[in-house]
């Protein structure tokens, strides 16, 4: 594994990080988000693991299902000393105003609700998340309160860094000149490089840790460029055998700007495959045109491939995320899933069969699909 430093400090932390690694997703209940885990705690943990037997240091968490999951992982393995472990509050400061509290009283309430939920004394990495949510820039007030409550959690031992993360990196290059956050998390992989503009020029700037995130979801939200396996890879001009997953995170790696990249993996063998991309060296000019085909093929016909090899993923997230698109492309509506449910896991197998029945009724998509 290779180890980068964090920003301006003496802290290493692995190129390579963790994401979300729990199946599920949670509900979209604003500061009452709660979600389900389909997956048992020691299969939870066993992803958890492989990270750490393959050197990765940093695991970043986005809602507080995923931390709680985390910390449970890790008491399960027995390990948290030499670990990078991030918590966040997603639409931070959008969500402000629905909180009824004062700033700092808000960031100090979510900080300890995190460290609740993993069961952890401090955060190595606090992030105010989705923050082109609500225009921190045009209320710097409340942005400076924020900052000084966290410089006084930083006092308290109860995080050691604050950061955020933002989908728009230009506005993320905006808050970091105005703040002095220890890092920013912006999606960047090969198929999204706006961050090599405006923000990469900032983190230069201010020397602030710079996190790549969405480095598998290419083009349709919670969808990894991965699912493609699924298809008949040869309909698209694609090797089903590639490492797509190591040879993204190469290239991720070839920016030495990069801090670190967070993919988001619920099974071993992905950790190992995004991981083996810090022992593999630069891409040779044969692997960038492989991942230049791969990209290209995420969008071709629409991305309906992309929805399809997603229906055929078994992960009740990736199935929700696909079934949008699919259903729209196809004609075909299926009941709406509970993620709540006990049987969510069933209802979204069920309902993505409906939708690759009607896919197999069409020449266009048949002819990809297994």
């Amino acid at each position: 594994m290779e180890y980068r430093r964090y920003g301006r400090t003496d802290t290493l932390v692995s190129a390579i990080g963790l994401g979300g690694h729990r199946e599920g997703m949670e509900t979209r209940g604003g500061l009452a988000r709660q979600a389900t885990f389909h997956r048992s705690a020691q299969e939870r943990a066993r992803t958890v693991g492989a990270a750490i037997d393959a050197g990765i240091t940093y695991f970043d968490s986005t809602f507080g299902c995923e931390i709680a999951s985390l910390g449970e992982s890790l008491r399960l393995l027995g390990r948290r000393d030499g670990l990078f472990v991030s918590g966040m509050r997603v639409d931070f400061f959008g969500l402000l105003p629905q909180s009824g509290l004062t700033p700092a009283a808000y960031l100090r309430s979510e900080v300890e609700s995190r460290l609740r939920e993993a069961g952890l004394e401090w955060l190595d990495q606090f992030l105010m998340g989705a923050m082109e949510q609500g225009d921190p820039v045009g209320h710097p007030a409340e942005m400076d309160e924020a900052m000084a409550e966290a410089e006084r959690l930083k006092q308290a031992g109860l995080i050691r860094h604050v950061g955020f993360s933002c989908h728009d990196p230009n506005y993320a290059a905006r808050l970091l000149r105005a703040w002095p956050f220890d890092s920013v998390m912006c999606p960047y992989n090969p198929s999204n490089r706006v961050a090599e503009g405006d923000l990469q020029t900032a983190v230069q700037d201010t020397g602030a840790a710079w996190v790549a995130m969405k480095s598998m979801v290419w083009r349709l939200y919670g969808i990894p460029a991965s699912v493609l396996r699924n298809l008949r890879a040869e309909a698209l001009g694609l090797d089903s055998t590639t490492p797509i997953g190591t040879l993204a995170h190469r290239w991720l790696l070839d920016n030495p700007h990069l801090t670190t990249c967070v993919p988001a993996a619920n099974y071993p063998e992905a950790v190992v495959e995004n991981a083996a991309a810090a022992d593999r060296g630069p891409l040779t000019d044969v692997e960038r045109a492989l991942l230049d085909r791969w990209v290209e093929a995420t969008a071709v016909h629409g991305h309906v491939p992309l929805a399809l090899g997603g229906l055929l993923e078994d992960n009740l997230r990736v199935r929700v995320c696909s079934m949008g698109l699919a259903g729209d492309r196809l004609g075909v509506r299926p009941a709406p899933i509970d993620l709540e449910a006990d049987g969510a896991e069933d209802a979204a197998r069920a309902a993505a069969e409906q939708l690759l029945a009607a896919a197999r009724a069409d020449r266009r998509w048949a002819a990809m699909l297994p």
